[in-house]
């Protein structure tokens, strides 16, 4: 399914228990123009740089309500 991915910037990431941040960039492979990772901004959550999330990592993007559940 094609998205615009500037839709998904800013998308809040929610695991089982709770938030856990939001998507802060997105790193491409532009050889087969598929989304290798995920930038997360865990704020105080995870504290230090912004975290690399592999895409298979999701179980759903739900971006009525700009958040994925991870």
């Amino acid at each position: 399914m094609l998205q615009n991915i500037n839709e998904l910037y800013g998308n809040k990431l929610a695991a089982s228990d709770g938030d856990i941040g939001h998507v802060k960039d997105f790193y491409f492979d532009d050889k087969i123009w598929v989304i290798r990772y995920l930038v997360a901004d865990t704020g105080s959550w995870l504290t230090g740089a912004p975290r690399p999330l592999s895409p298979h990592a999701f179980w759903e993007i739900r971006s009525a309500r700009k958040d994925a559940a991870c």
